[in-house]
C-alpha cells in the first residue's frame, strides 16, 4: 500500500509539474501576456493578403485577466462564459483578406491547461450546436457552425482554445478553408 501512495504521489507531482506524458499540457502562460500576443499575431506572412484591418483601431489587443484591461472590457456580459472555464490571456485580432474576406473576432485564448482548454471548445460546440467539420482538422479539436453569411470556427491545441468568425467568402466551403488556414498557423505555434 505504502509503495502505491508513492506511486501516486509521483504522478500527482509529475501532472502538476507538467513533466509527465499523459494528463494536461503545460501552460501557455509561461509566456507574458505580451509575448503570448507576439506568437499568435497573424500578419500578412502568415496568410497571403490578410492583415490587421486598417479601419479598425484596436484591431489587435491583448486582454489579461490579471489586470484591468481584460476580456470584460472587450466583451461585456459575456466573458464569465470564457473566464470561469479557465481564460487567463486573449489575443483579440481584426483582419481583412485580399478579396474583402474578414475574419473577426479572432480570438486565441491561454487556459492554462489542455483540459480547460478542452472544456471550452466542448461548450462552445454545444452552445452553438457545431457539426460542420474543418478541413485537415479532426472534428475532437476543430469544429465549425455556419449561419446565413459567416461560419464559426472553436479549436483547441494543448493550454490554447480559438474562436474565429469568417464572413465575405464566395462560400461556406472557401470559408471553412480560409479558418483552416488560420489554424494550421496557430497550430504550427504550438511549442
Amino acid at each position: 500500500m505504502k509503495t502505491m501512495r508513492t506511486g501516486l504521489a509521483f504522478v500527482c507531482l509529475s501532472l502538476a509539474l507538467g513533466t509527465a506524458g499523459c494528463g494536461s499540457s503545460p501552460s501557455s502562460s509561461a509566456l507574458t501576456p505580451t509575448a503570448l500576443g507576439a506568437k499568435y499575431k497573424v500578419s500578412a506572412t502568415d496568410i497571403t493578403g490578410w492583415q490587421l484591418d486598417p479601419a479598425d483601431p484596436n484591431a489587435f489587443q491583448v486582454l489579461d485577466e490579471s489586470t484591468s484591461k481584460n476580456l470584460v472590457t472587450l466583451i461585456d456580459g459575456g466573458a464569465g462564459a470564457y473566464t470561469d472555464r479557465g481564460c487567463t490571456v486573449t489575443i483579440y485580432q481584426s483582419l481583412v483578406g485580399p478579396n474583402g474576406e474578414i475574419a473577426g473576432p479572432v480570438y486565441a485564448m491561454d487556459f492554462g491547461t489542455a483540459a480547460n482548454a478542452t472544456t471550452m471548445f466542448n461548450y462552445s460546440k454545444d452552445s452553438y450546436s457545431a457539426t460542420d467539420t474543418v478541413p485537415g482538422f479532426d472534428a475532437s479539436v476543430a469544429i465549425g457552425h455556419a449561419a446565413l453569411v459567416s461560419v464559426t470556427v472553436f479549436a483547441h491545441f494543448g493550454a490554447m482554445y480559438f474562436e474565429m468568425t469568417l464572413s465575405g467568402f464566395s462560400d461556406q466551403t472557401a470559408a471553412y478553408q480560409g479558418a483552416a488556414q488560420f489554424l494550421n498557423v496557430f497550430k504550427s505555434r504550438m511549442n
